[in-house]
């Protein structure tokens, strides 16, 4: 968490007058399954008991937080580019059998939106790409560094003329790698059923526009 931190006071300290529009996030994430394997494909010794290998691990839906920051093209006032970071607490089913089933899950991502102003309506498209960094506690498991991207669509209503409301809905999609493999050490206990790892967000914030 150190590094993104980082990033995120390099970016807002380096470009405070190109910044437009800064939006602190509270939502609920939608999370998809892992499944449960072992370096032989027989159940894994692990204590308390697993299930089989094949059996589905289902990962705690749960609230989110993020925050955006966009930077408006001077000369297309509709067009945004800017940086996105969510973070959610989760945790693994009983099912997969780890002493600790909690894990951190953060986005990071550069973000490109385009908005259609209506009033004090504004409604808006992104997409955005970066990396996932999925970091489960238990000490069998090792964290997980992956590209990712996004794409949604949302709203934003305006209260003032610098006090917005914001509301926006996300497809996170995190690619691992073709084998599905995820967080081994030593023989691997839980993998990704496919090579793209799903999560929805529903969001509602405030923005403020500098």
């Amino acid at each position: 968490m150190s590094r993104i931190s980082i990033l995120i006071a390099l970016l807002t300290y380096c470009l405070p007058s190109l910044a437009t529009d800064v939006s602190l996030l509270a939502g609920y994430q939608f999370n998809s399954d892992f499944e449960i394997v072992s370096a032989n494909q027989l159940p894994p010794q692990v204590e308390p008991a697993t299930g089989e290998p094949g059996d589905d691990v289902e990962l705690d839906d749960g609230a989110a937080f993020s925050l955006a920051v966009d930077f408006v093209f001077q000369q297309q006032q509709t067009k945004r580019i800017g940086f996105y970071v969510s973070y959610e607490q989760t945790q693994f089913e009983s099912n997969a059998g780890l002493t600790n089933p909690d894990m951190d899950i953060t986005h990071v991502h550069f973000t490109a939106m385009s908005y259609y102003p209506q009033g004090r309506l504004e409604p808006f498209v992104l997409a955005g790409l970066g990396a996932g960094f999925f970091a489960p506690k238990d000490p069998t498991l090792k964290d997980e560094t992956k590209f990712s991207g996004q794409v949604g669509a949302g709203t934003n209503y305006q209260l003032t003329e610098s006090l917005l409301l914001r509301m926006d809905v996300r497809w996170l999609a995190t690619f691992f790698d073709s084998s599905g493999a995820a967080f081994c050490s030593g023989g691997c206990t839980i993998a990704v059923s496919s090579s793209t790892y799903s999560q929805v967000q529903a969001n509602l914030g405030l923005l403020y526009r500098f």
